[in-house]
């Protein structure tokens, strides 16, 4: 059961695409708010009847920082349970044609960028993934229909986000009204939080995002 009295909002994004199979159907996507700062999850941290004193867990948390990227930059995955794994990945730029061809490769032009892949633990009665995460931790509500449109400012041509609360939709769509569109939107820089225009996307939906920290 949710330990979370703190609400998880999910807003709704219909799938537009007409050559997909969920064309016209809704799914889901996170109400991400604000991101914290370091600092930020320090105090909240600190506020949680810790022992310890904001600055120390800001310092503890600012060393991790610092030594993480460098473990993973060694090959050195670190595994903080039971949230999960960071590991290294690598995006490849041109792969190496045959054996032959290896004596003299470099590989930086063979590796086009290295990412900090976090990978969730999921390991027996420690997993926090997934339905158990939302078994326990999530307590849900619905909130918005969200839509991203094209919207002119001050002549430059830019992308926003919209939304309308599901209840007044239904209401729209009970009384005969329109229930597309959103009551307010702003431009939009593809950031994964609210306050920028954008919304995580939920693992249904075609486009949605992945794990990797670029």
């Amino acid at each position: 059961m949710a330990t979370n009295e703190i609400k998880l909002g999910i807003n709704l994004r219909q799938n537009k695409n007409a050559r997909n199979s969920g064309y016209g159907k809704y799914y889901p996507e996170i109400d991400t708010q604000t991101t914290l700062s370091l600092r930020g999850f320090a105090k909240h941290m600190s506020d949680h009847g810790s022992i310890y004193s904001l600055d120390i867990i800001e310092g503890v948390l600012k060393k991790i920082t610092q030594c993480l990227p460098e473990l993973i930059s060694q090959g050195v995955p670190v595994r903080m349970e039971p949230l999960g794994t960071f590991l290294p990945t690598c995006d490849v730029a041109q792969p190496i044609l045959n054996i032959a061809a290896m004596e003299n490769a470099d590989p930086n032009e063979v590796v086009k960028g290295v990412h900090i892949r976090f990978l969730p633990y999921g390991v027996e009665d420690d997993n926090i993934t997934s339905r158990r995460f939302k078994q326990e931790y999530c307590s849900l509500e619905f909130r918005n229909i969200v839509d991203t449109v094209k919207v002119t400012v001050d002549g430059k041509v830019k992308k926003a986000t919209t939304l309308k609360p599901i209840a007044t939709a239904v209401a729209e769509y009970k009384s005969g009204g329109v229930s597309s569109g959103g009551s307010s939107s702003q431009p939009s820089t593809g950031g994964g939080n609210q306050s920028s225009g954008g919304s995580t996307g939920g693992g249904s939906n075609p486009g949605s995002g992945g794990s990797d920290m670029n």
